[in-house]
């Protein structure tokens, strides 16, 4: 019996502490949050999975199951605009939303590579915090996430 209860309760700390120690990503300043990402994640780790509106945690959860296991329309690492690379020559800026403060669009420019890239992140404040609703390529072959995750790319088989 003391057995079955000193099993019991190591699982139980043993459960809490790894479903504990993964805190929820908090965005206070959507502008700093990007500079953060290029400095210290694009490229080297993944991103944190609980930075997304609804409507774009939706279209990741919808791209995964339509991809029934394999790789889906989502086949590249929209952060840094490819597959791999290195990222260098990081700059990033905030542009204004007419008529709100509840949302920011984002400007990262870089090279990945020697390529030069600028994606525009849109983030909109939520109930639980600034959350990152889309992203567009503005160089080379344009895109916008939210249209790859639903639909793929443009034109591509």
């Amino acid at each position: 019996m003391k057995f079955r209860l000193l099993t019991a309760a190591a699982v139980a700390v043993f459960s809490f502490s790894v479903v504990g120690s993964h805190a929820a990503t908090t965005i206070d300043d959507p502008l700093k949050f990007v500079k953060a990402e290029y400095a210290t994640v694009v490229g080297k780790k993944p991103e944190p999975e609980d930075i997304y509106t609804p409507r774009l945690s939706a279209l990741f959860d919808l791209d995964t199951k339509e991809a029934g296991g394999e790789v889906g329309r989502m086949d590249f690492d929209f952060w840094m605009n490819g597959q791999d690379g290195t990222i260098s020559a990081v700059t990033v800026s905030k542009i204004s939303v007419e008529n709100t403060k509840d949302r920011q669009i984002i400007v990262a420019k870089f090279k990945n590579e020697k390529t030069p890239n600028e994606i525009h992140f849109y983030f909109e404040r939520t109930s639980k915090g600034w959350k990152l609703d889309d992203a567009r390529s503005m160089v080379g072959d344009p895109w916008v996430l939210s249209l790859i995750l639903k639909y793929g790319w443009d034109g591509k088989p």
